[in-house]
């Protein structure tokens, strides 16, 4: 399933710009404030909820967000990085 963007979601329409930001703001985190990897995908998390999870406009499509970043944490890092 993909976020395409239709008449009444026409602001569904994500770009590298958007990835950029995520990075950005990864990167705008002192270094020394990272303590772990844990923290690190938070970090990550967080800034991915705030950069994509800020143009969804209804609840449903804000919990297919959650559950696909938990899906790409579980797949890259194992359900055992999720679960902390």
């Amino acid at each position: 399933a993909k976020m395409l963007p239709t008449p009444a979601k026409f602001h569904y329409q994500f770009n590298m710009r958007e990835l950029s930001r995520v990075f950005a703001g990864i990167f705008m985190a002192p270094r020394e404030s990272i303590v772990d990897e844990v923290y690190l995908l938070m970090l990550w998390r967080h800034e991915s909820e705030r950069v994509f999870g800020d143009k969804l406009t209804n609840a449903s499509d804000k919990e297919w967000e959650n559950s696909a970043i938990l899906n790409v944490l579980s797949e890259c890092f194992g359900q055992d990085m999720v679960n902390r």
